[in-house]
């Protein structure tokens, strides 16, 4: 399997995302754009994050690092539903160029929740990607935390 080109996710993306009520925030849908563009030291990958949601607008930033030996992709995000999340976990693909990230977060406490996160973000297409998301609260069994696509907006691109 060729390595994954990270510099996929290069751009703008727009998102849309229904989520269900949980201890992170009310039912509704999350509309809104992530831009990446490459660190300074050029090993990860910076994003910010707007939107608009049940709860009214925000923003967030994150930072995605592909550890090519282990083939382990990390991502930390600050802003989304008032938590800062570590997600983490190995990438796999095919010989077409068609690759998943299967993570799992680290716990996360909010209002005297334990919260997990769990999922795949599926690299489908050069214009699309989807998460397929799960939540655990309090050690319970995991749920459909709903399943966003990411649509590259046309003409926005950052280096």
């Amino acid at each position: 399997m060729p390595p994954p080109n990270m510099a996929y996710f290069l751009g703008t993306w727009t998102f849309e995302w229904n989520v269900p009520e949980s201890p992170l925030g009310p039912a509704g849908k999350l509309k809104g754009t992530e831009t990446y563009r490459k660190a300074q030291d050029g090993a990860a990958y910076e994003s910010e994050i707007e939107g608009e949601g049940p709860q009214g607008a925000f923003k967030g930033r994150a930072t995605t690092v592909y550890n090519e030996k282990e083939k382990i992709v990390t991502r930390s995000e600050t802003g989304l539903f008032g938590v800062s999340l570590v997600k983490s976990g190995p990438i796999g693909g095919d010989l077409g160029g068609y690759y998943t990230i299967f993570w799992e977060s680290a716990p996360i406490k909010k209002d005297g929740k334990t919260i997990k996160l769990k999922g795949k973000t599926q690299m489908l297409s050069p214009a699309y990607y989807r998460l397929q998301i799960q939540i655990s609260v309090d050690g319970g069994p995991y749920t459909n935390f709903g399943n966003p696509w990411f649509r590259k907006a046309e003409g926005k691109s950052s280096s």
